[in-house]
């Protein structure tokens, strides 16, 4: 192929800055040059090293798909039916796929043939230069690719399935995101089912309610909310998980996400406020009643240890204000911004054993009366009978085996 092709392609191009397709097109441009064998042979070296250290091994073809279907260009950002209907933006894409198909095209056998006939000197480094692979059928096709775009999304949200939102706006992918699923969640059998039936119909575009997890520490709150994506992962179901500092900017996550394909849970994990806490109003803003309204591809779940969010002081409970109805609405009214509150109470012992023994047979250790007796010694030690204990218990029992 000719290089000075590549040139031409603008609506794809960021996928020529990706490090490893630079370095691969960097090395064709010299090996078709002919001259100055040390730096072609040292940037296939570079190129080989950095395509066997990606996820994608020794597959060019793999790599370079992955980049085209995640692509943030003005298809993906804006591939409406106004986009597919414009037949230039479709056919300068299609031209532009077809070098990208020739590029593939230009496979190891003919590399090797060309390093042979113009560097003579040197073929026993040629001989052991380790190759790439381009499985596959090699034939994009720009409708599959809108489809892709349409269903999954581009950039990092097609890429990942869980983010955080921090305090400079930004939306930051989480890599290694490991969460649980509800088979591993034992009890509160109620609760799970009440968030699952509420995303569902999220998902479906029905109707739905923000949710506040409310309960003890250990009791699987944020767990519940992290199994979401386990359980609905086929339904392009997203998690973003955002602070207390960081909440006051949810309108700016709203206009970030409102016209992607992907559904998301805004997750406020553990938040709880003083009275005079300067983020008190514009949370509650936010929440209800704000300019921007929630997008219809969002909504907002949050675990807290406190009942209404808020650290009430013993003078508020006796009416140190003038007006004592007053003061106490303004501090339960942010938990009633939540359309369903669900408690997550600490177990009695017999729950607790039974957790206990139900994460046991999962990892075959064999259930008697001395794990009982240890296990319900461990609760003390930790003050609190939780699924959590539970799980660190077995743990300790499974490290002391």
């Amino acid at each position: 192929m000719k290089m000075k092709n590549l040139l031409v392609i603008t609506i794809f191009k960021n996928v020529l800055k990706n490090e490893i397709i630079k370095l691969f097109t960097d090395f064709l441009a010299c090996l078709q040059e002919g001259t100055n064998s040390e730096k072609t042979l040292k940037l296939y070296s570079d190129f080989i090293e950095k395509l066997y250290e990606s996820e994608f091994n020794q597959n060019l073809y793999l790599l370079l798909k992955h980049l085209i279907y995640t692509d943030e260009n003005i298809i993906s950002k804006g591939c409406a039916d106004c986009i597919q209907k414009d037949k230039e933006i479709l056919e300068t894409a299609k031209y532009e796929l077809s070098i990208f198909d020739e590029l593939l095209n230009y496979d190891y056998k003919k590399i090797t043939e060309f390093l042979n006939k113009n560097f003579a000197d040197d073929k026993d480094i040629i001989a052991h230069l380790p190759a790439y692979k381009t499985s596959g059928k090699i034939d994009f096709d720009i409708y599959d690719i809108i489809n892709s775009y349409n269903s999954s999304g581009y950039g990092i949200f097609a890429c990942y399935s869980a983010f955080k939102f921090n305090v400079n706006k930004e939306i930051i992918p989480v890599r290694q995101y490991n969460a649980m699923t509800f088979d591993e969640l034992k009890n509160y059998e109620y609760q799970q089912d009440a968030i699952k039936k509420n995303t569902l119909a999220f998902l479906e575009g029905k109707p739905s309610n923000n949710i506040l997890l409310y309960g003890d520490r250990g009791c699987g709150k944020s767990s519940t909310v992290k199994a979401l994506i386990n359980e609905f992962g086929n339904y392009n179901l997203k998690i973003i998980q955002i602070t207390k500092e960081s909440f006051i900017f949810l309108s700016d996550l709203y206009e970030k996400i409102r016209n992607l394909p992907s559904k998301f849970i805004i997750f406020a994990d553990d938040i709880s406020f003083d009275e005079d806490d300067k983020n008190f109003s514009s949370i509650k803003a936010v929440l209800e009643g704000s300019l921007s309204d929630r997008p219809q591809n969002a909504v907002i779940y949050a675990t807290t240890n406190r009942m209404h969010l808020v650290k009430e002081s013993f003078s508020s409970r006796e009416g140190s204000e003038l007006h004592l109805n007053d003061t106490i609405d303004e501090l339960v009214s942010l938990s009633d911004r939540f359309g369903i509150m669900l408690t997550f109470s600490s177990l009695t012992k017999t729950e607790y054993l039974d957790i206990v023994k139900q994460i046991a047979q999962d990892c075959c250790i064999n259930v008697d009366e001395k794990l009982f007796r240890e296990a319900e010694m461990f609760a003390a030690l930790k003050t609190i009978r939780t699924p959590r204990t539970a799980r660190q218990f077995i743990t300790d029992y499974l490290a002391n085996l």
